[in-house]
């Protein structure tokens, strides 16, 4: 706790131990199975299918610190030589016990965990193939190990693409403890391929997230590895691109409420993800406007409601938000949808969460603070809570 509030990191996050991966695979997919190959003059390469990944230069490189500090991978070693990409996670960031130790120290009460490689890759293959899925069964049961140790602070968010078989795999997903989803890879053109998914998601209570650098955009560009969920221009300079990294969710959200999501399944709960939420006021205007306007002119395919009904009346949308937002200029009706998040162990985590927060949350009213370290985030899991409770009464 925070003086005296519960906190839930919104976005952490795990390092994928791919040098104990085998043990968890379907052994029909071990033999070209995701790993990493030692290079200890550029930094260890991540290979998928034999070859070596576009999106990832290096994995690792400097030893991870015993002091908490999270170093940058980019910075390049003195010496010359590349730590290995085991070597530069730390414990807590795939060690069950260790993230738990990390989160005492941290005074957080409990965190989400998302993947990190498993944001990337699948960007470079069909999400819905043979062996893209054995993947994503084989971080699933991971997780689940990993976070066994304390499941009422360690989150795990399954990965589960939207192939046709995806209600079924959240069925068992549930039955397993699963409260948390993300579809890997994104979704091309249209949010179709992804309707037996949300449905499974409601009826199991499942909340599903939407992570930077995974949010599909559905803009008809090139179609080259990653597209639907990049919107990133090799032209252009390196502001231009990572200013556009958070564009992708809304673009999403757009097509979320264009499809009619929130109407067709009005218990479904989407968190977004480093996307950033200070856009959000801006959006809401364009989107009303957008929304009356086209109902003037005789539309009736429209989302039943104002779009900002569903921010601001209902548990439908969540965003994280990291210390790069200046919360005080938020407006009222947005607080109730934001989550605290650390994003540890990624460059940029802050050493002493609470202590480098202390300052952006002394600013906010206290109802704010509340609900941004961890009543928020609480809401988002609470309809799956409420039935596990309901099914345990029945039970005894």
């Amino acid at each position: 706790m925070w003086h005296g509030h519960k906190v839930v990191d919104a976005d952490g996050h795990i390092m994928e131990p791919l040098w104990d991966w085998e043990s968890y695979l379907d052994p029909a997919f071990r033999e070209d199975r995701l790993r990493v190959v030692r290079d200890e003059e550029d930094g260890d390469k991540l290979l998928f299918q034999g070859r070596p990944s576009a999106l990832v230069r290096r994995l690792g490189g400097l030893p991870a610190p015993e002091d908490g500090e999270i170093r940058d991978w980019n910075t390049l070693p003195t010496d010359g030589v590349f730590a290995s990409y085991q070597e530069s996670c730390t414990r807590a960031s795939w060690d069950g016990p260790a993230r738990l130790a990390w989160l005492d120290a941290a005074s957080i009460d409990a965190t989400l965990l998302f993947p990190s490689l498993g944001l990337i890759w699948p960007r470079e293959v069909d999400p819905t193939s043979p062996w893209a899925v054995a993947h994503f069964d084989a971080y699933n049961r991971w997780i689940a190990d990993m976070a066994s140790c304390d499941p009422e602070r360690l989150l795990p968010v399954a990965q589960v693409p939207a192939a046709k078989d995806a209600p079924e795999r959240l069925r068992r997903l549930a039955d397993a403890g699963f409260a948390h989803a993300m579809i890997p890879g994104g979704i091309r053109d249209s949010l179709l391929p992804a309707e037996p998914l949300f449905a499974a998601a409601q009826d199991l209570d499942i909340a599903l997230h939407l992570h930077k650098v995974a949010v599909p955009h559905f803009l008809p560009i090139a179609r080259r590895r990653g597209g639907s969920t990049s919107l990133s221009a090799p032209a252009m300079g390196p502001l231009f691109n990572h200013i556009n990294e958070t564009l992708p969710g809304q673009l999403h959200l757009a097509a979320l409420l264009d499809a009619r999501v929130p109407d067709r399944y009005p218990r479904l709960r989407f968190a977004f993800h480093e996307c950033n939420a200070g856009w959000l006021p801006s959006w809401l205007d364009r989107a009303e406007e957008s929304w009356h306007t086209l109902r003037g002119n005789g539309q009736t395919s429209l989302c039943e409601l104002p779009p900002r009904a569903y921010l601001t009346d209902r548990d439908t949308f969540f965003f994280s938000v990291g210390l790069g937002e200046d919360l005080t200029r938020l407006p009222d009706w947005l607080t109730a949808r934001l989550m605290l998040a650390t994003d540890y162990p990624h460059p940029g985590t802050p050493k002493n969460p609470a202590a480098e927060w202390a300052d952006a949350l002394a600013a906010l009213p206290e109802a704010f603070t509340a609900g941004l370290t961890g009543a928020n985030a609480a809401r988002l899991v609470s309809v799956r809570t409420a039935r596990k409770e309901r099914e345990r009464a029945v039970s005894h």
